[in-house]
Order: structure tokens, then C-alpha cells, then sequence
């Protein structure tokens, strides 16, 4: 496994980006991203984690199930899915990547070294990923074999942590 891929579940399905068969917040629905998203760690190498909202739940603790390709937390029901991504990624190895559109999320973790994608984002990688599938070709990257093309004019070099946040999301 190359990398941690930790994904706000909740956060996904209501962006509205993955259209699902079932009610998202149904155990049929949470079970069909699980699915979705577990074939697409497989492929890319990644250890798939899967955070739902337990709030309003009557489970007191946080709650662990695993699945083919990866695994769900479910937070208790006095924390948020934020929190527990929160403590996941307090101690997180190297090549962690988090998806979620959560603001709060979103200033925290880069402060961490831990790159965070939008779930606009990550659900157009997903459908990149699965039409590419459909027509039986490599994932295209959008990279060019022969590198970026000489471009004229005064250089710019990226910054060092988007560099690294680049290199990261390559693998998605």
C-alpha cells in the first residue's frame, strides 16, 4: 500500500457529486459508496477509510466496520465525522490524503502536512477512474509523456508544500 486515503462519507454523498441507487443515509446506501470507493483503492493502491456521522445514533462509542478494500468508522454519537478524521490524522503516516469539502477541515489539515481534496474534486477523479474502466484504457492523468511543454517567458516554481500536495494527488 502506497498511501492512507481517509474519506468524509457523509460529506460525499450530500455533496451531490456521487449519484447513488439507495438513500445515502441508509446502511444499503453507506454500503454502496463503500463498494464504489473500495474498488477505486484497490486499483490505485491505497488503504481506504470510509468516516460516517454516528451523531444522533444511540451507539455511545465509535464504531468499526470493515469491508472488502477498506474499512468504516462510525463516530459515537456526541462527536462529529470531523472530529474523528480529526484524531485519525493527528498521529497519520506519510501519504495521507483526506477527502471532505468541510471548511474546518480544510484549514486544519494542511497545517499538518496532510493534503485535502474537495469532493468536487475527488468525485471527478472517481468518474475519470470509472469511465476508463468502461472503456477498458489506462486512467489518463492529463500529463504528457514527454513532460510539461517549454513554456516561454519568467519562470514560476510552485511553492515546496504544493509541490508535495502535486505529488500526492497523483496518486489518486
Amino acid at each position: 500500500m502506497s498511501g492512507n486515503l481517509i474519506v468524509d462519507g457523509h460529506n460525499l454523498v450530500l455533496s451531490g457529486e456521487i449519484p447513488l441507487g439507495a438513500d445515502p443515509a441508509s446502511p444499503e446506501g453507506r454500503s454502496e459508496l463503500c463498494a464504489l470507493l473500495s474498488s477505486y483503492a484497490i486499483k490505485k493502491g491505497l488503504r481506504l477509510t470510509v468516516v460516517f456521522d454516528g451523531r444522533g445514533s444511540g451507539n455511545s462509542v465509535r464504531s468499526r466496520q470493515a469491508f472488502k478494500g477498506g474499512t468504516a468508522l462510525y463516530s459515537s454519537r456526541t462527536e462529529t465525522a470531523d472530529d474523528v478524521i480529526r484524531d485519525i490524522t493527528r498521529n497519520a503516516a506519510l501519504g495521507t490524503i483526506v477527502v471532505t469539502s468541510d471548511r474546518g477541515l480544510t484549514g486544519t489539515l494542511p497545517s499538518r502536512n496532510i493534503p485535502v481534496v474537495s469532493c468536487g474534486e475527488f468525485a471527478a477523479r472517481l468518474y475519470d477512474f470509472w469511465f476508463a474502466g468502461l472503456k477498458g484504457g489506462p486512467v489518463d492523468e492529463g500529463i504528457p509523456s514527454g513532460g510539461s511543454p517549454r513554456k516561454k517567458g519568467e519562470g514560476h516554481k510552485p511553492k515546496k508544500q504544493e509541490r508535495k500536495r502535486d505529488r500526492l494527488l497523483r496518486k489518486l
